[in-house]
């Protein structure tokens, strides 16, 4: 644990003065002993201390399983790394941090958490990483740890809202179903309760089967638009993206349950609409059975010019000659930004802080952590069925004023806009307290100035609102994004 650190920032709301904290909690496992330390980082304003009960605190994490919140952390927090708004940003040192103007700490208090084994939080021994690597136990822990951060700082009385990211919109929504108890649940009752919860490129289990291809083709639309790659580009990608919303639901989806049955001529119709939303050619469709996975949209796309586009956000591009298979380090995007993240975040917490641990920084554990991680069918397996939309469900049932929005970025091939779609629609919500807003961006709208300052916008509205009057205004003619 560090001394806080005072700092003053500007903002589009104006000055403020905040503390910077990091601070290291011990956790139980499912037996009562300790089991992990999490160690997490706080940033509290302090000019209205007075207030600060009333003044709301928001809890963020990233997702992997196995990322810590470096991602967040730089994203949404007071600083931010200087050249991450390019789309071909500087992959080796030196990094530089800057004041981030757009940080929503002006609308409430944040503490970014590294869940264990990720960042420098650790499970304390090898036979209890089982208690943590899993989904319900995940989410206890992190219960445990905002339970302790609030009787610490003395926040039970704040507003507590949640922030996640990718798997992170799966332990938010876990977390909010545990938190009431029961014998169901965690067998106990505790004092933690939600305000709300922020879902930010929310990590469904995707459809399968034919409703995948037809829930992922609006994102390859998008993605084609972007760049320029359809035979007849509308101006407008709101336009294109309704087109291609309505095809894939009224055409798409019955040409690929018709499978072999459908006609020759109705085949050669859809491939050709799938080339003018898509800009893939039509024989190129009708070879592949009308679907593309897509691995394969992002090698096709831009082939011609030797490019491949990344998946977690499809505006970046890397060389297809000399591609390898690694999820992360291959990926055009997540490939060219995560060095800069994690190497930035190391010597701030260190030098600026004063968080001064002698062990490694782990921004992304997939070894240990994600690859044995338990979704309920055992270590490794992927989950059997998407609980997120059930368990938001639930907690919308049990707390007439507990609130959700989704915030989802167009150009996301891992975590679809069209996934999202497909599963908010399969469970009735509550529309007056769910809002879903879209991005000019991928995995993280927080990267480029104007989708970074639309969703900070967004959040500010969303905490600012209570229960009975907390829609917001959907924004689908929002400006294209300039990166370079």
């Amino acid at each position: 644990m560090t001394q806080p650190a005072h700092r003053t920032i500007k903002t589009g709301s104006g000055e403020l003065t905040y503390q910077a904290q990091v601070e290291e909690f011990t956790v139980d496992d499912s037996n009562g002993q300790p089991g992990a330390r999490i160690v997490c980082t706080a940033y509290l304003r302090t000019e209205d201390a007075i207030e600060r009960d009333e003044r709301p605190v928001l809890f963020a994490f990233n997702g992997g399983p196995g990322s810590s919140s470096v991602w967040l952390h730089l994203g949404i927090g007071p600083r931010r790394v200087a050249d991450a708004d390019s789309l071909t940003p500087r992959s080796t040192p030196p990094y530089t941090l800057v004041d981030n103007n757009e940080t929503i700490l002006d609308a409430a208090d944040l503490v970014f958490i590294d869940p264990p084994g990720t960042g420098y939080s650790r499970v304390l021994s090898p036979e209890q990483e089982t208690d943590f690597y899993c989904t319900d136990g995940d989410a206890r822990a992190m219960i445990r740890l905002i339970s302790a951060w609030c009787r610490k700082h003395r926040r039970e009385n704040s507003p507590r809202f949640l922030l996640g990211e990718s798997y992170g919109t799966t332990r938010a929504a876990t977390m909010a179903r545990i938190l009431p108890g029961g014998p169901f649940s965690t067998g106990s009752l505790g004092t933690t309760a939600l305000s709300g919860v922020i879902l930010l490129a929310a990590a469904f289990r995707n459809p399968v089967g034919d409703e995948a291809h037809a829930a992922t083709l609006p994102t390859y639309a998008a993605t084609a638009w972007y760049h320029d790659r359809l035979p007849e580009r509308p101006g407008s990608l709101e336009t294109h993206m309704q087109r291609a919303r309505r095809f894939a639901q009224q055409d798409y989806l019955p040409a690929l349950f018709a499978g072999t049955g459908l006609p020759q001529q109705r085949r050669s119709e859809i491939a050709q609409t799938l080339h003018q939303l898509t800009g893939i050619p039509a024989e190129t469709l009708i070879r592949h059975q009308l679907r593309l996975e897509p691995p394969q949209f992002a090698r096709l796309l831009l082939a011609d010019d030797d490019r491949q586009i990344g998946g977690y956000d499809t505006r970046f591009t890397l060389p297809i000659t000399g591609a390898g298979q690694d999820p992360v380090a291959d990926d055009a995007a997540m490939g060219q930004y995560v060095g800069m993240f994690s190497g930035a975040l190391v010597p701030y917490l260190r030098d600026e802080l004063g968080a001064g641990y002698d062990t490694d920084y782990r921004p992304i554990e997939w070894a240990r952590v994600n690859l044995r991680w338990d979704h309920g069918s055992g270590p490794g397996v992927p989950p059997a069925s998407d609980t997120l939309v059930p368990d938001i469900a639930a907690a919308l049932r049990r707390d007439s004023r507990f609130r959700v929005l989704f915030c989802q970025g167009y150009y996301d091939l891992v975590t679809t806009f069209g996934a999202l779609e497909h599963a908010v629609t399969r469970t009735p919500l509550d529309e007056k307290r769910v809002q879903v807003q879209y991005y000019e961006s991928g995995h993280m709208p927080y990267l480029g100035q104007l989708t970074r300052e639309q969703m900070a916008t967004d959040i500010r509205r969303f905490l600012a609102r209570d229960a009975d009057a907390c829609d917001i205004e959907q924004q689908p003619g929002r400006p294209k994004e300039n990166l370079s």
